[in-house]
């Protein structure tokens, strides 16, 4: 599962891919456009044992997500 955002329309959306799929092909299923960037994705889980754990782990698929690099993605 990852997530995209519209680039023309600014919303969010996703689209279930094999890992091995490239990002050439995502369309914007609101506005139609093809100017979409894969976002940071972000999940948390939660184990309990002899204490509660929660962990937040962000991921990154393909591409920065981040803006403190030389890459000059603004995600």
């Amino acid at each position: 599962m990852y997530e995209y955002g519209c680039l023309d329309c600014a919303r969010q959306f996703e689209r279930l891919l094999p890992m091995n799929a490239t990002d050439q092909h995502i369309v914007c299923p609101f506005c139609q456009s093809t100017h979409v960037r894969r976002r940071l994705s972000l999940f948390a889980t939660q184990s309990r044992g002899d204490a509660a754990v929660a962990t937040t782990t962000t991921t990154t698929s393909g591409g920065c997500g981040c803006s403190g690099c030389s890459c000059g993605s603004r995600s």
